[in-house]
């Protein structure tokens, strides 16, 4: 079974030592925002960052916003597969056969269920919101 939703993944520049992310992670809880992923630092899109989903975009938005913390935010889709990659697999052939160029994925498969944030065009989301909740 596939399951697709759109997220947004908001960007923080954290400084590069020890207990920047211990201490993101602290402010996270005082204020009670949750998180559906966290990666980073890695270089490419938006900026070089660590990058966040949070459950609830607008809350995110206020706590960088009150912490004046800098972000940059865009949109992705967040898939999870629990069908042994199967599901998956077949919906990367479909967005290939449409031309939809992936500009890039964050997978992660745990107990055979596959987790993936993927990246495309914006110009492209339309199409690959019809592939992926083709059943």
């Amino acid at each position: 079974m596939l399951e697709c939703s759109r997220v947004t993944v908001f960007v923080l520049r954290l400084s590069h030592r020890p207990g920047e992310l211990a201490r993101l992670c602290t402010q996270l809880r005082q204020v009670d925002v949750e998180m559906v992923g966290m990666w980073g630092p890695i270089i490419g899109r938006a900026s070089v960052g660590f990058h966040c989903i949070p459950e609830s975009p607008d809350q995110f938005r206020s706590f960088v916003r009150d912490a004046e913390m800098p972000a940059t935010e865009f949109g992705a889709f967040l898939i999870n597969d629990k069908s042994n990659g199967g599901s998956f697999v077949s919906r990367l052939d479909s967005i290939a056969g449409a031309g939809i160029n992936i500009e890039a994925i964050q997978s992660l498969t745990i107990d055979g269920s596959l987790s993936a944030v993927i990246w495309v065009n914006g110009a492209d989301e339309d199409r690959l919101i019809q592939i992926l909740n083709k059943a």
